[in-house]
C-alpha cells in the first residue's frame, strides 16, 4: 500500500521542483527499455531481493520508484516537494505492482532508524544541496552494514538538445552563468570514499527523438532548475526570443524531429 508521511519539523531550504511538477515527468522521462537497463543494473550490482528495503532520496514523481517496485523491490521515496510527492502518489495509484511508501522530508533529516536500508538511491540530487556533506553523513547512518549508496546522474530528456545548448550559450553571453549550489558527482564520490566506501562506476547511453518545438516549449516554461536562479524573467524572455530566432534560421521547420543523446552514470559506493 502506498502511504504519504509528513514528519514534524520544517525542512531546510532546498531547490523545490513543485512548481514544475506537471512538466517534470515529460522532461525527465527516458525510454522504458533504458530505465529497465538501469534498474536491472542496480538490482544486480546491489544483489537486491524482495526482502531488502531501498530508500530513494529526491524521488520526484517516482520514475525510479515505479521501476524498482515493478521488480518487486520494496522502496521508500523521500522528497522535499509536496507537489512532486503528490505526483508520485498519483502515478502509483493505478499500478499493478508493489507500491512505495512516500515521506515529505529533507534529506538531511530523514525520519528513519539507523541501519534500515540495504541500498540508498540518490540520483541527480546533491548539486541542489548546499549542506550535501552533512546529508551524506546522515544517510550513511540509515544504511545497513554492507549496504550501497547509488549516486550519479541520468540525463534529462532534452538537456543535450541543440536548442538547450543555444539557450545556455546565450545566457552565458548575457552574463548570467549558473553554477551548482551543491556538489558535482565526483565531489560526492570522493566524500563517500573518505567515509570508507568502495567505488564501482557504470556508464550508459541511449538516444531519443523529440520535436524541436517541444524542446522550445520546455525552455519557454523554465522547467530546468538552472533556469530559475539569478535569472530575471525579462532576461529569460530575451533569451527565448533569441533562441527562437536562431532556431528559425538554423532549422527548416521547428516541427522536425531532433535526435538527442541521453547519458547516464551510476556510482555504486559500498560500505563493506
Amino acid at each position: 500500500m502506498t502511504s504519504m508521511h509528513d514528519p514534524a519539523g520544517t525542512p531546510a531550504s532546498r531547490v523545490d521542483f513543485g512548481h514544475v511538477a506537471g512538466d517534470y515527468e515529460a522532461t525527465r522521462g527516458i525510454p522504458e527499455a533504458f530505465m529497465e537497463t538501469l534498474i536491472t543494473d542496480v538490482i544486480d550490482t546491489c544483489e537486491l531481493t524482495s526482502t531488502d528495503l531501498v530508500l530513494e532520496l529526491g524521488c520526484g514523481a517516482g520514475r525510479f520508484l515505479r521501476a524498482l517496485t515493478s521488480q518487486k523491490i520494496p522502496v521508500v521515496g523521500v522528497d522535499v516537494s509536496q507537489g512532486m510527492l503528490e505526483m508520485a502518489y498519483n502515478n502509483q495509484r493505478s499500478s499493478k505492482f508493489l507500491r512505495s511508501n512516500l515521506a515529505l522530508s529533507d534529506a538531511a533529516a530523514i525520519p528513519f532508524n539507523h541501519g534500515l536500508f540495504r541500498a540508498i538511491l540518490a540520483i541527480h540530487l546533491f548539486h541542489l544541496m548546499t549542506d550535501w556533506k552533512e546529508t551524506l553523513s546522515e544517510i550513511v547512518h540509515v544504511l545497513r552494514a554492507g549496504g550501497t549508496i547509488i549516486t550519479g546522474y541520468v540525463g534529462a530528456l532534452t538537456y543535450q538538445s541543440q536548442l538547450n545548448q543555444l539557450y545556455r550559450k546565450r545566457r552565458d553571453e548575457l552574463g548570467y552563468s549558473v553554477g551548482s549550489i551543491g556538489a558535482d558527482p565526483q565531489d560526492v564520490v570522493l566524500e563517500l570514499k573518505g567515509l570508507g566506501a568502495v567505488l564501482e562506476t557504470h556508464n550508459f547511453q541511449t538516444w531519443v527523438e523529440v520535436p524541436l518545438n517541444v524542446t522550445l516549449s520546455y525552455l519557454d516554461r523554465r522547467v530546468f532548475s538552472s533556469m530559475w536562479r539569478n535569472l530575471p524573467d525579462v532576461v529569460h524572455r530575451q533569451i527565448i526570443q533569441d533562441v527562437r530566432a536562431a532556431a528559425n534560421s538554423q532549422f527548416k521547420d521547428l516541427n522536425d524531429i531532433e535526435r538527442i543523446k541521453i547519458d547516464a552514470q551510476l556510482h555504486f559506493l559500498t560500505f563493506e
